[in-house]
């Protein structure tokens, strides 16, 4: 289950992080994925050519990318 936590930053706004399971978080990058109508290979294709199909297929890259 995911998890919602309030964290106090410096400023005077609650940052709130919410914390997934690795089931939770496979989940919803595979969703991702589906909304955007490619798979992780094909976004990372594109990573690696330098040519998104779109500023949401790049976020999505930042997000979820492997190291």
């Amino acid at each position: 289950m995911a998890l919602l936590h309030r964290v106090a930053q410096d400023q005077p706004e609650d940052v709130e992080v919410i914390e997934l399971s690795p089931e939770e978080y496979e989940a919803a990058k595979q969703q991702a994925l589906d909304e955007l109508g490619v798979t992780y290979d094909e976004l990372a294709r594109q990573a690696k050519e330098r040519l998104f199909a779109s500023l949401r297929h790049r976020k999505l890259w930042l997000l979820i990318r492997e190291y």
